[in-house]
């Protein structure tokens, strides 16, 4: 048989299937025997492969099943190239045995830089393949989707539409009087088709078919003519007399047909053809989007275009060829980093866990202010545990379709199984894990999605080997069953760097600088400048010295530079336009001043940094640095001076001007939310007691006390701060003299600093507080003691 299938095989043909056998890997079982192929390597087989381009490579790898079969068939194909002398000498074919893969091939150039490249693109191609498929079948995936959406869309207004057969666009409602004078008596009538009304009250329809060729009114008429049929009015009957006037022949008399509605019939009909096609598209489609499993996407899913699918992120950083985030790049947090290395033990050694009976977590939840780095810790345990990590928002499983958060989240879970082990993260976990209640919320889009959310993390079917991270800057309205332990088994918290943690972000961020000086001369220094900011404020403030040090046309960044971009960043940029009159000016002027000198005086006050009568963005006026402390408990005479101190702005302008403006808003605010604070929240007003109502941001209306409690509440407040203006009157008034000297001084230089304020004030009466001295940047830049916006060091 094998004979009889090579003699019948012309050379032409037999080339033709070498070369489909080799780059198809289809196996010939009529072209395997080289006795045959011996035989048929004619000269025509030799200039036929000479045809063959010469970059083609052709590939067969040890794990295919058809290269036993191949092997000497190409052997003996190659050595009948090499020897014949009609084939083209630029031209080489070789046979190379390697351990990975069996390659034929043809080139012009030299094999040595042909194997560097190919080991190259091999290696590129293992590590790019596995996204590139994804990336290839979702791209195929939603063509497909779009193609089939697009073509069902022209199939159904094609079906449902008005056939053009029916010559729509030549249809006209003309009356009796144009159809009996134009038409019936000029011989242009071909046929009637009486249309009966379907409903009780319509008008019945003559359609009116003309002859091909008809002239009416001068012109060619092509199609049909409508005519209305009042109620009482026998249109056959005028018809027919109109024929016997004209002593018309039967034969040649005008065929009239009736009918009845069948406008639900046609309508089904062409409903259950569209379906018919409709199904009969999707197969084909669906076959074609089969993937490499088998596995074919669900109908709703198809249908509604994906909206139910989960768009989740699958974080594989080491196939986007980009730096891999790890534990050791996040600073700070050592606490949190602790507890999350442990899911990574859980994911990698198991058993190890399961031999003490020890139950793997289910999932941790992130909690902390806003910037704090959750995310960031999150890509790093992606990288640590090497393991497929989905990450999804909040957000993403929200839309105005019902049901279709729920089923994203069991789209996402599902995901996550047949990846297992496998980490889920969902950021802004608050979105959809909003606190049940109320009749308003109950049944609604969100509770169904939480509810699929809490059966998925712990419910029948849950399985182990999925692992649920979550982050949340609001976990006081997520609900309590997601709480759990069982669900969110660790909660962990990322609250706002220390000062050795500022100094740590710091130096992580101003390593991918280009300083002046080495990192750790400014770390140590800007984290004492910066209380309270979390490692996004300190991300944006080297990214705003660097902009500076840009625009001034710098080489390097320095020390000036972050000094404008904390400034920046606490009161906004300096609105040099926005000006204030002199008298404005002076206002302000003691109204800073009234602060620094209260605080100056005072010994349970922040350290003062710098103050500035320059108007910026976030304060329209002027604005004072303070260097908070980092003390947790406050006694009521620290709270107590801490209110003359906000109130200080606001005395010195009853003192100076006798009269009070509308600049100590925000101090007022400050000052009386401290109060009440002290009343309601501490309990340490005598009057009061030792009682304690927090205010509810829920129901801001509704007040756990009586309106005589309320009113008590209140004159206790007025009659602290009342208290508190008095003494700051008192220490102003004694220190007149300098509140003058102080205000003046900054009238003229507009910005006056710690070292400054020493000059003119002396040392503070109470000794050095937690302050920030001249020597912090010292030896960073030369000359800097000559500058006003001169940086600080806490001592």
């Amino acid at each position: 048989m094998d004979k009889l299938l090579c003699k019948t095989l012309r050379p032409e043909c037999l080339i033709k299937k070498v070369i489909n056998l080799l780059h198809h890997r289809h196996l010939v079982e009529e072209c395997i025997h080289n006795r045959y192929l011996k035989k048929k390597l004619s000269k025509t087989l030799i200039s036929q492969l000479t045809t063959v381009q010469s970059q083609l490579v052709l590939t067969q790898r040890p794990e295919s099943k058809i290269l036993p079969a191949l092997k000497k068939y190409i052997q003996v194909l190659s050595y009948y190239l090499i020897k014949s002398n009609r084939f083209p000498s630029n031209v080489h074919f070789s046979w190379i045995n390697a351990d990975i893969n069996k390659y034929l091939y043809s080139s012009s150039e030299n094999e040595n830089q042909k194997k560097e490249n190919k080991d190259e693109s091999d290696k590129a191609n293992r590590q790019e393949k596995p996204d590139d498929e994804e990336e290839e079948a979702r791209k195929k995936m939603e063509l497909m989707r779009s193609l089939f959406t697009f073509i069902s869309v022209l199939v159904l207004a094609w079906i449902l539409s008005p056939s053009s057969n029916d010559q729509s666009s030549n249809i006209k409602y003309i009356s009796w009087s144009e159809f009996y004078h134009n038409i019936l008596l000029k011989g242009e009538v071909k046929s009637i088709y009486i249309h009966f009304a379907a409903k009780e009250g319509e008008e019945d329809i003559a359609i009116i078919e003309v002859h091909e060729g008809a002239i009416i009114k001068g012109q060619p008429a092509r199609g049909r003519f409508l005519i209305k049929i009042p109620k009482g009015f026998n249109f056959e009957e005028k018809i027919r007399q109109v024929e016997d006037d004209l002593n018309m022949p039967l034969n040649d008399r005008i065929p009239i047909r009736y009918g009845y509605s069948n406008s639900w019939v046609m309508l089904a009909l062409q409903l259950a053809i569209g379906l018919v096609l409709f199904l009969f598209i999707r197969q084909i489609f669906t076959s074609m989007m089969k993937g490499k499993d088998g596995n074919v996407p669900d109908m709703m899913d198809f249908l509604s275009g994906g909206i139910r699918q989960a768009k989740f992120t699958r974080v594989d950083i080491a196939s986007k060829g980009s730096k891999a985030v790890t534990f050791k790049d996040v600073a700070g947090l050592k606490e949190a980093k602790i507890e999350l290395m442990e899911f990574v033990d859980y994911l990698t050694n198991p058993q190890r866990f399961k031999n003490l009976g020890a139950k793997t977590p289910r999932g941790a939840l992130l909690l902390g202010p806003p910037g704090c780095g959750k995310t960031l810790l999150a890509r790093a345990l992606a990288s640590e545990a090497k393991v497929p990590f989905l990450a999804m928002a909040g957000s993403e499983f929200v839309e105005m379709i019902g049901g279709v958060g729920a089923a994203r989240v069991r789209n996402l879970f599902k995901e996550a199984r047949n990846k297992a082990p496998c980490i889920i993260y969902i950021d802004e976990i608050d979105a959809i894990g909003r606190s049940r209640g109320g009749s308003a919320s109950a049944g609604g889009e969100d509770e169904h999605t939480l509810n699929q959310l809490l059966v998925e993390m712990d419910g029948i079917e849950t399985q182990e080997g999925v692992i649920m991270l979550a982050a949340t800057n609001r976990a006081d309205i997520l609900d309590k069953a997601l709480l759990r332990p069982g669900r969110f088994d660790r909660h962990i918290m990322i609250d706002l760097p220390t000062l050795k943690e500022r100094e740590e972000i710091f130096t992580v961020y101003l390593n991918k600088l280009k300083l002046a000086q080495p990192a750790e001369a400014y770390a140590k220094a800007l984290s004492r400048l910066t209380p309270g900011m979390s490692g996004a404020d300190i991300n944006n403030i080297c990214n705003e010295a660097a902009i500076h040090a840009a625009r001034e046309k710098s080489l390097f960044v320095d020390k000036h530079n972050f000094e404008y971009a904390v400034e920046r960043v606490i009161a906004g940029v300096e609105k040099k336009t926005r000006l204030l009159s002199p008298t404005e000016k002076k206002v302000v002027a003691y109204h800073e001043s009234g602060h620094a000198l209260v605080g100056w005086m005072l010994k349970y006050t922040d350290a003062l940094l710098r103050i500035s009568i320059i108007p910026r963005t976030n304060s329209v006026l002027g604005f004072a640095q303070y260097l908070p402390s980092d003390q947790k408990l406050y006694s009521q005479e620290e709270l107590f001076e801490r209110m003359c101190m906000a109130l200080g702005g606001r005395a010195a302008e009853s003192l100076i001007f006798n009269h009070v403006s509308t600049g100590a808003h925000d101090d007022l605010q400050r000052v009386t939310k401290m109060a009440y604070d002290q009343i309601k929240s501490f309990g340490m007003s005598p009057k009061i007691g030792h009682l304690s109502f927090p205010s509810n941001e829920e129901n801001p209306g509704l007040k756990p006390y009586s309106q005589r409690l309320a009113a008590t509440i209140d004159e206790e407040a007025r009659m602290l701060v009342t208290r508190a203006f008095l003494h700051t009157q008192a220490v102003l008034q004694e220190h007149k003299e300098k509140l003058h000297k102080l205000a003046t001084t900054l009238l003229e230089k507009e910005v006056l600093t710690y070292e400054d304020i020493l000059k003119l004030l002396g040392p503070p009466i109470h000794g050095k507080k937690n302050v920030i001295e001249p020597h912090g940047w010292e030896g960073i830049m030369p000359g800097s003691s000559n500058n006003n916006n001169t940086g600080y060091q806490q001592q």
